[in-house]
């Protein structure tokens, strides 16, 4: 298949630091042509992803500005009539889609990493039929709309060759990873902590709109020897603390599209013990890879039965679900059904 992707145009592919979805979207191309599709990227200009056939591009540097948005959904429809692919995956605004829908029988396939406008979907399909398809990172996030038929859940991955678990390791503390803010649950953490009297190692970093979470609710507890704050971490350091957590936290408060440190603490064989808040309940199977519980208490509860858990089988459940080729062959699946 030609498969053309697009991704919102500020940061390039593969990303120079973080980059959420435009790692996501470097694997996939790289997997993608791997099995032997051509792969097209609208993207920054600055992209380098070496995957791809082509890469275009967007003229309009910004994803919000009206001007710059019909810049792009205008260049959007030249790119498709030049290379004419057989299906368009989008991880870019659905404005962008509109002059294409409307002019071609190209097929699309949207897909969401975060919150989705029930109004703008509504629109997109009606206008594209038959031609539009969907797709987010955790069946919680469609489970109020219609039409459920063009909706599919295809969660995130990791990449479960560089993440995995080294048995000669010892397990000796609690880890937290994430952006450090109150929808995180870090406070909360920490007090699982200090009602078990375990280590717990917190890692991320801390934005300036959050400074005063930080200062009032973590910072006062980096005196205790049992809480220790290592600071923004790298891939090489986040393999480090997980493969010495006993068990990673994950004490969320918001309606988390996925977590993607889930799979990364369960590609390390590490359980993750989780408040069941947006899509823990589809990653985590209670007693097999960790723990979904309801309230703190419980996840107190749960500290003394992480033992019980088989690091191994939370190794091969991560491998069986969230491996880059599992998540690319759902995806290519999906186009094969709706190009055919």
């Amino acid at each position: 298949m030609r498969i053309l992707i697009t991704v919102d145009p500020e940061i390039p592919v593969p990303p120079s630091g973080y980059g959420g979805i435009e790692r996501i979207v470097s694997s996939l191309s790289k997997e993608f042509a791997k099995r032997g599709h051509e792969v097209f990227l609208l993207a920054n200009p600055k992209s380098t992803e070496e995957s791809a056939v082509k890469i275009f591009g967007w003229k309009g540097a910004s994803s919000v500005k009206n001007r710059d948005i019909r810049i792009n959904a205008f260049q959007l429809k030249t790119v498709v009539k030049e290379i004419k692919p057989d299906v368009i995956h989008s991880f870019s605004r659905l404005l962008y889609l509109y002059p294409t829908l409307l002019t071609t029988k190209i097929m699309v396939v949207q897909s969401y990493q975060r919150e989705i406008s029930k109004y703008s979907t509504k629109l997109a399909n009606f206008i594209g039929g038959k031609k539009i398809q969907f797709t987010a990172c955790g069946a919680h996030m469609f489970k109020k709309f219609t039409g459920k038929k063009k909706w599919h859940a295809i969660h995130n991955f990791t990449d479960t060759d560089f993440f995995t678990d080294d048995a000669t390791v010892s397990k000796e503390y609690l880890f937290w990873l994430g952006r450090i803010e109150n929808i995180k649950g870090t406070k909360e953490a920490i007090h699982v902590a200090l009602e078990t009297n375990q280590q717990l190692i917190i890692a991320g970093n801390i934005e300036k709109r959050h400074q005063p979470y930080f200062l009032n609710a973590v910072k006062p507890h980096l005196s205790n020897p049992l809480i220790k704050y290592v600071g923004l971490v790298d891939d090489e350091q986040k393999l480090k603390w997980f493969r010495g957590a006993k068990a990673f936290l994950f004490p969320i408060k918001w309606e988390e599209p996925f977590g993607i440190v889930m799979a990364e603490s369960m590609a390390c064989g590490t359980p993750v013990i989780a408040l069941n808040r947006g899509s823990v309940n589809e990653v985590i199977e209670n007693g097999v890879n960790g723990y979904k519980v309801e309230t703190i208490s419980e996840i107190i509860a749960s500290i003394s039965k992480i033992n019980e858990i088989d690091r191994e089988k939370v190794r091969k459940d991560a491998e069986n679900r969230f491996s880059i080729e599992v998540i690319a062959a759902k995806y290519l699946g999906l186009f094969g059904k709706i190009v055919r």
